[in-house]
């Protein structure tokens, strides 16, 4: 019946809803100061009467009606369809007094996951999308509000980095260390609060100086805001009707003498009965900083909560820092383990990255510039926690979309120093436009606080993983799956266990629902034993050349995973012809004996292909180096991309002794095809201190790797090269100059193909100095590639191995070899190497007798004369 419902209101849609946006340039319009160091993804006209007369139709949320449709652009330049209803913000005497301030919500129809929040007024439209991609924006971008903005939240950089928020504990008759912080059901219910938001003169003159404007900016922010506490909470707060005698829009006779949550308290508790809100907050227009009572909301400091920043709007303002302020109140303590967290629950590394974290202000141990949007696992399970210790506060309505149901699946003991992949399995009504992310919850404690907050591998206690953004598929590999590929299994937020310890995981699901939303959590238990492992495939091996519809020997390092506490028996080899993207089973359920010849499927041609090897019955893995398959491998062939100009000019940015850190991206086109086996990266930048930049690359799929980590202080400039394995960072000249050691290892990028826009990133995040980049080059190594035909397929791996079986007398033969050196190994089952021996091959034809006392078993014999290789199961009787 739904499906009947939307189709015909697409089918009774005027067509000039389609023509709303369309692309624009900048002429003469002035750019808003405040967004100046965003990225663009698209400019936008909008015929906003269109708009609005579309919306004149749209239903309230809570009736059975269906929506209407609205159409938003997206960062890629598409425009998304999404049924769309009224979500006021206001409470109904409000709403009826400023009619033409309004708030929206909608339900993506080309993706699922989307929920679409935006808000309406005299100064413009502001909108959010979050999905299982970006979140993206839209603001307006001129001063006259003709052009608007879009962007994704990966473009959007803090205007300020010195950022301090002081939590403060507050009385409550309950114990909060006596309460189960692992479930915390909200009992089906969404729950509206009243707000009281009140503003300093500096924030109203900032907005305009009327009280239109502020509430059109409130709304604004509320809308944003709304839409993360309904998928995190299920909960919604209206601003009251009185908020008007709590808008200040003249610095000099505002109440505020020193802005801060005692004042706030004070002044809206003041001028409001405490009966007619449940939470108060004060917005402020100074440089970034914030205060909050912790669990304020509903109790005798419920208006404890202060938020200031010298650019009062916008999305970082509202995720990063009113959000967070917020969070306290709400009851949740700070996530980040860069610092001994006040009042917190440390359960992210570094500076953490989502909402009650201190993501993008904390120097080098920043996981990224800005925060999700989104409340950490921790957080949410702290926020319930604090709402139903009051549950009669706020109004509750019943909703009758039956939850998610969440299965985080069974606890598991895995190798050390092995990759692992947690898969949920979550049912429920309309699942389709389920997100989910798994996340770490082990606290910290002070050992693993300041630099000992970053993942490493004999970290003890505390994360060694950061939050990803949800996802439609309840599936997480760790670390992430590009560095598994690339060889990498400890980053500087991500690492692999090399010690016994439990890690233990939550999977979070919200349905994203525009009328119910809910969110649910299950956890899972995996512990590291360092009496086995790791576990790793030891063949093939790089650049190892195997061909379409022949065995191929895969072997594996059991590492004593097949005896106890693991007790694998079995395992599935899976194959990747495609750069890892995809898997499929070739070999499923065999023993886990640390051998397997199987058979490449026909037509298996790949220039970049993997051997899986996982566990049945368990979640640890492990994959192969980069191998081909239908060509003959030559020597390594490398290409260098260079940007050269402009100058891109790396600013401290506005606000004097503020300190801002907008992340410029410097971009470089690469035609290259290939599978990258080796990256280099070198920098022409000039500046006056370079200890006070970052400096790294982003591949085309988004993976990230910082060449340059605020070192060298009193430097002014660099002009060197980084690549792994060339020495550590010298600062004795300047400008810094040599081949060096990146930050972090570029081995992420091995084996992704290289195509597409390049970027290099780069922020200052220090006042007092400033510089440009001048111009950057990368040289991307691929191997040299002979495509293979039928005829080259049946002299290619020319090598044979006979007697097999044999008694430990064997030869090595070859019809038509070329001179060199020949090497030959032998591995046991347990992947231990038991012989090795070489000699040199005058070229022709080879016919060498080996003779090795084994004893009976299964061996792995792995020959390898120049580009010619045999990698061959050998049975010892």
């Amino acid at each position: 019946m739904k499906f009947k419902l939307l189709l015909t209101l697409i089918c009774f849609v005027p067509m000039s809803l389609f023509a709303q946006w369309n692309k624009a340039s900048l002429k003469k319009q002035e750019v808003k100061s405040s967004k100046v160091q965003i990225e663009s993804a698209g400019l936008y006209s909008l015929n906003i009467d269109q708009i609005r007369g579309a919306l004149v139709n749209a239903p309230d949320r809570f009736t059975s009606h269906s929506g209407v449709l609205v159409q938003m652009p997206n960062a890629e330049g598409k425009l998304e369809s999404f049924e769309v209803w009224e979500a006021s913000n206001f409470a109904p005497g409000l709403q009826e007094k400023y009619p033409n301030i309004r708030a929206y919500v909608g339900k993506g129809m080309d993706n699922p996951t989307a929920i679409l929040r935006f808000s309406i007024s005299p100064k413009g439209l502001s909108s959010m999308v979050m999905s299982d991609k970006a979140t993206v924006f839209i603001e307006p971008y001129t001063e006259n509000n003709d052009v608007y903005i879009v962007y994704n939240s990966t473009k959007h950089r803090k205007h300020n980095e010195h950022f301090e928020c002081n939590v403060f504990e507050n009385d409550l008759d309950i114990d909060l260390g006596e309460l189960d912080y692992s479930r915390a059901p909200m009992a089906g219910n969404f729950r509206t609060f009243r707000l009281a938001l009140s503003c300093t003169g500096e924030y109203g003159q900032y907005h305009g100086g009327t009280v239109a404007d502020v509430l059109a900016a409130f709304n604004d922010t509320m809308t944003r805001l709304n839409g993360v506490f309904e998928k995190d909470f299920s909960i919604h707060f209206d601003l009251i009707d009185e908020v008007e005698s709590l808008i200040f829009t003249n610095p000099s006779t505002d109440p505020y003498t020193v802005a801060g949550p005692d004042q706030a308290n004070s002044v809206i508790s003041g001028i409001v009965p405490l009966s007619s809100f449940d939470l108060g907050h004060l917005v402020d227009r100074e440089p970034a900083n914030g205060a909050a009572y912790l669990n304020g909301i509903c109790g005798s400091m419920r208006a404890g909560g202060w938020t200031a920043h010298n650019i009062p709007e916008g999305a970082a303002f509202d995720i990063d820092y009113v959000a967070h302020e917020m969070g306290h109140q709400l009851g949740a303590g700070h996530t980040y383990t860069f610092y001994g967290a006040q009042i917190g629950r440390p359960v992210e590394v570094g500076s953490g990255n989502t909402i009650m974290a201190y993501t993008g202000i904390t120097g080098n141990l920043d996981v990224q510039a800005n925060s999700y949007d989104y409340y950490h696992s921790a957080s949410i399970e702290q926020i319930k926690n604090r709402l139903n210790q009051v549950p009669s506060c706020g109004i509750s309505t019943p909703m009758p979309l039956d939850p998610p149901v969440v299965n985080a699946g069974n606890d598991y003991t895995i190798p050390h120093s092995t990759p692992f992949v947690l898969t949920g399995d979550v049912t429920g009504p309309e699942s389709e436009g389920y997100t989910h992310n798994w996340e770490q919850v082990d606290m910290a404690s002070a050992a693993q606080y300041g630099n000992n907050s970053r993942a490493y591998p004999t970290k003890p206690t505390g994360p060694n993983f950061k939050s990803l953004k949800p996802v439609a598929d309840p599936v997480r590999y760790f670390p992430e799956f590009p560095s598994v590929l690339g060889g990498v299994l400890s980053t500087t937020w991500e690492s692999v266990s090399s010690i016994s310890r439990a890690h233990n995981f939550s999977l979070t699901t919200r349905n994203n629902h525009a009328t119910q939303p809910q969110s649910v959590r299950d956890d899972a238990k995996v512990t590291v034993t360092a009496a086995a492992g790791p576990f790793v495939v030891t063949a093939p091996e790089e650049a190892y050349s195997a061909s379409s519809g022949d065995a191929l020997l895969v072997t594996w390092n059991v590492a004593g995973t097949d005896a106890s506490p693991i007790n694998t028996t079995h395992v599935n080899i899976k194959l990747s012809t495609d750069g890892g993207s995809s898997f499929e089973v070739i070999a499923a359920n065999t023993p886990n004996d640390g051998s397997e010849s199987v058979t490449i499927p026909a037509n298996s041609q790949s220039d970049n292909a993997y051997i899986l090897v996982e566990a049945v019955d368990n979640v640890y893995y492990a994959v192969s180096p980069s191998f081909v398959i239908d060509y003959a491998v030559g020597g390594e062939v490398c290409y260098t991309y260079t940007y050269s100009g402009p100058a891109i000019p790396i600013n401290d940015g506005p606000g004097g002794s503020e300190i801002t850190s907008p992340e410029i991206l410097v971009p470089l086109d690469v035609d290259n095809t290939g599978a990258i086996t080796r990256f280099k990266v070198s920098l022409d930048v000039s500046h006056t201190n370079v200890s006070h930049l970052n400096i790294g690359l982003e591949s085309p799929y988004g993976t990230r790797a910082l060449v340059w980590n605020r070192t060298c202080s009193g430097r002014s400039g660099i002009n060197a090269s980084f690549e792994d394995g060339a020495g550590n960072i010298s600062c004795a000249n300047s400008p810094v100059a040599g081949e060096f050691n990146p930050n972090e290892t570029l081995a992420v990028f091995k084996g992704h193909n290289a195509t597409g826009q390049w970027n290099l990133f780069a922020s200052d995040n220090r006042p007092g100095a400033t510089g440009t980049i001048n111009s950057y080059s990368i040289e991307i190594c691929n191997r040299e590639l002979e495509n293979l035909g039928v005829k080259d397929l049946s002299q290619h791996n020319a090598i044979a191995l006979y007697p097999n079986p044999s008694n430990g007398e064997f030869y090595i033969d070859a019809k038509n070899l070329k001179g060199g050196e020949v090497i030959t190994m032998i591995y046991n089952a347990a992947g231990q190497m038991v012989h090795k021996s070489s000699f040199n091959h005058a070229g022709g034809k080879l016919n060498q007798k080996y003779n090795v006392n084994l004893p009976a078993g299964v061996y792995v014999v792995l020959v390898k004369a120049g580009q010619e290789t045999l990698n061959q199961k050998l049975i010892v009787k």
